[in-house]
């Protein structure tokens, strides 16, 4: 048997694109307070002793709720982390709003680096609350697409990082600039993945930023690195 047999925080299957969902959201304040508990208890047990001690039984004892009415609501405990990452997501979705203004006046290396920053401290948070979870629903956990009105990520490369390139098309050399853009929306997610899954203690090293944006850099000034 090897690693990825044993293994619980390694995931070898595909990622899904959708979260899990409840069976049914909570419509009284009675059940509205069933489901905070169990959501709370979930997070005290992983702030506590981690992903292995998380179990529905342990939940259950925590919040005080039933194991049978935790799964009149929840079919699984990855439908209880849900709650966890949708807090986190829709807080730091309001957040992501002010970027664009924040990015005013700076140079296109200056507001890569603020915006590649921001993606490795958002994929830090979500994953030191559950790695396993984390790398295994990462494809759903689109903080750029998050309530956004997008239905896929050609939409969301063309509605925000096509624009941005665009403010700074005079220091931009590429000839193709959607394509750039889809390489920069896509591939640095993807870097950052990779990171993610085989290196995650270097998320924390000021190195990767700044690999992040000369990879950038080349990208959207090929002659400059011919």
């Amino acid at each position: 048997m090897n690693k990825k047999d044993n293994d619980p925080s390694i995931d070898t299957g595909p990622m899904p694109s959708q979260l899990p969902a409840l069976r049914k959201r909570p419509a009284q304040s009675r059940s509205r307070a069933l489901v905070s508990a169990v959501e709370q208890a979930c997070l005290k047990i992983l702030d506590e002793g981690g992903e292995e001690t998380l179990t529905i039984s342990r939940i259950s004892e925590v919040s005080g709720v039933a194991v049978g009415s935790i799964y009149q609501y929840f079919p699984n405990k990855d439908a209880i982390i849900t709650l966890l990452y949708e807090r986190v997501l829709d807080e730091e979705s309001e957040q992501l709003l002010g970027m664009r203004e924040r990015l005013v006046g700076l140079s296109l290396e200056s507001a890569l680096r603020k915006i590649f920053a921001n993606i490795i401290r958002v994929e830090t948070r979500l994953f030191k609350l559950n790695k396993a979870f984390h790398l295994r629903y990462h494809s759903a956990l689109h903080l750029g697409m998050w309530r956004g009105p997008y239905h896929t990520k050609r939409e969301f490369i063309e509605a925000t990082w096509l624009p941005l390139l665009k403010m700074y098309e005079h220091e931009i050399t590429a000839a193709d600039l959607p394509l750039a853009a889809y390489l920069l929306g896509q591939g640095m997610r993807g870097v950052i993945l990779s990171v993610l899954e085989d290196t995650p203690q270097q998320l924390e090293n000021p190195a990767l930023v700044d690999s992040l944006v000369a990879m950038a850099v080349g990208c959207l000034r090929p002659s400059a690195t011919g």
